[in-house]
């Protein structure tokens, strides 16, 4: 069934490569019309292409036309056609091929030349030959009629390879050949550089980059919490509270990824009532219940379970949330079975609500709808960078 898709799509692509074809035999009929007998082959092989396309057999149309079809000045954009239609067929080796001879002619101008380096980097791009790309984009880049093309696909290589010093360089040059801001982009290239810092243990030059991610853009939430995470590695609780408090201002979406790290610093300095008045604020604010369920553990904590049961229940009678129900659940069922007491039936729901939310995702991309359990700043699906956000509803948020 899939075969016969690609081959209906590839009969549709290929019905104006035909009929371009047609007219080019035709005319180069004409020319030679001294030529009867070449001609008519000509005419002959035109035809047998056509019965191919009606028998759905494409690649054995593509091959015809291909033979049938001199590279000159003006039969180039069919040339391109096809290589493209291969790429886009997934037969990425015959579409290198068809680009790399029509570079290899010299009868091609210095426009036809580019678009053909252009195909052919996208047909590299296509087979995994990132370092061939590479080299025909940054040739591209220097052509003003192809530099934002060729510069977004080199910043797209950059980002598979984790290159960050060239994504950041070639950002910056986009930026100047469009005049549109990507300060946000840079930023999370500075953070994606300041998370390998990190890694390796050296926090100062993480630190450095985390600081160069908040010049390039001042509402960047992902180096709030980098730079939030290496201070409290280091036992700089207070600072790192105040970068987790920037995330408020910078985008409330994601206030759900401060919670715990706020716990760990403000239980670090001892300071757990001024959490539990810091939260309880965001609480009335934004009602996430992320927060109001770390709410109800500082209660429990402090104040017993029954406090935490009454916590939960206030808050689940003006807002429903699956979360929030397993949560009081776990409550009720602890604190029964301190007390002796029964609770089958509470344990019935509790399995009700933990099948509910097994394996449901936390996170979705907004561009693409990409379902996540855990964050990704860049979506794994469509590539846009800060698009994943928490899912907000009964289920979520």
């Amino acid at each position: 069934m899939f075969e016969s898709l690609i081959g209906l799509e590839a009969l549709w692509l290929l019905l104006p490569v035909a009929a371009g074809t047609g007219w080019l035999a035709a005319r180069g009929a004409t020319r030679r019309t001294t030529r009867k007998r070449e001609s008519g082959g000509l005419r002959s092989d035109y035809f047998q292409g056509i019965n191919y396309l009606l028998n759905e057999q494409p690649d054995k149309a593509i091959e015809v036309f291909i033979k049938l079809i001199e590279v000159d000045s003006e039969t180039v954009e069919t040339h391109l056609a096809l290589g493209n239609l291969y790429r886009r067929r997934g037969d990425v080796d015959r579409a290198i091929r068809i680009h790399q001879n029509l570079i290899a002619r010299e009868s091609l101008n210095v426009s036809q030349r580019t678009e053909a380096l252009l195909e052919l980097g996208q047909d590299y791009m296509s087979a995994g030959l990132l370092d061939r790309a590479e080299d025909l984009f940054s040739e591209l880049a220097e052509h003003a009629d192809y530099r934002v093309q060729a510069l977004r696909q080199l910043i797209d290589i950059y980002e598979q390879e984790k290159d960050w010093p060239k994504a950041i360089t070639s950002a910056r040059k986009l930026e100047k050949a469009t005049g549109n801001q990507l300060g946000w982009i840079i930023a999370h290239y500075c953070c994606e550089q300041a998370s390998r810092h990190s890694s390796d243990g050296d926090h100062e030059r993480a630190l450095k980059h985390v600081q160069q991610a908040r010049n390039m853009h001042g509402a960047c939430v992902r180096a709030s919490l980098l730079e939030a995470d290496i201070l409290a590695d280091r036992g700089e609780h207070e600072r790192a509270i105040r970068s987790l408090q920037r995330v408020e201002e910078q985008d409330p979406d994601f206030l759900p990824e401060i919670v715990g790290r706020l716990y760990r610093s403000y239980h670090a300095l001892d300071r757990v009532d001024a959490l539990d008045e810091y939260l309880s604020r965001l609480m009335k604010r934004y009602g996430w219940t992320s927060i109001t369920l770390a709410l109800a553990d500082i209660k429990s904590e402090s104040r017993g379970r029954r406090e935490a049961i009454r916590f939960i229940t206030e808050w689940l009678r003006q807002r429903a949330s699956v979360r929030g129900l397993d949560r009081l659940l776990d409550f009720e069922i602890q604190d029964r079975r301190d007390s002796g007491g029964m609770g089958e039936h509470f344990e019935i729901l509790k399995g009700l609500t933990a099948e509910l939310l097994f394996e449901r995702p936390v996170y979705k991309c907004r561009h693409c709808g990409f379902p996540a359990k855990s964050l990704h700043w860049q979506c794994p699906s469509c590539k846009h960078w800060t698009s994943i956000r928490p899912i907000q509803g009964v289920e979520g948020e």
